[in-house]
């Protein structure tokens, strides 16, 4: 398992959903245990609702915002959902994170967030957790087979 810290959000990644499948949408689906304090109450669920590629493209995102490319990084995922933005702050060394859960995909009213100011070196350290994830768990199968 690998966790991915953002804030109070926590990303912990199981395995893989499907570990025979080399269709590339089928083979790329991460199970993933989703933890979260919010002004709302704790959230906790498992869910396969994010892909490999979404890590590898977050991650990508991240680096252009370190690198001042960029506003924003978002990732985002299926239902259940997991929403997180991080965006330029008020300075240089400073971002806002913004973490929207959908833990019900049957009540799109259920919604929880959590905001935290991060430092430069907390959103570094997010690039680095993005790394190792997609280094755990890469990108498998053939795209559009």
């Amino acid at each position: 398992m690998t966790d991915f810290q953002m804030g109070p959000l926590t990303l912990s990644v199981k395995s893989y959903a499907d570990d025979v499948s080399e269709d590339f949408y089928e083979a790329n689906w991460l199970v993933l245990d989703v933890k979260c304090p919010t002004d709302e109450g704790d959230v906790a669920f498992q869910s396969p609702c994010l892909m490999t590629t979404d890590i590898f493209d977050f991650m990508d995102e991240i680096n252009d915002l370190l690198a001042g490319q960029g506003r924003q990084a978002y990732l985002v995922s299926l239902e259940p959902q997991v929403d997180v933005r991080i965006a330029r702050g008020d300075g240089p060394d400073v971002f806002t994170l913004d973490v929207e859960l959908t833990p019900n995909a049957d009540d799109d009213e259920d919604i929880y967030d959590a905001a935290a100011i991060v430092s430069r070196a907390d959103v570094e350290e997010m690039a680095k957790q993005a790394a190792a994830l997609v280094e755990a768990f890469p990108v498998r199968g053939i795209e559009g087979s």
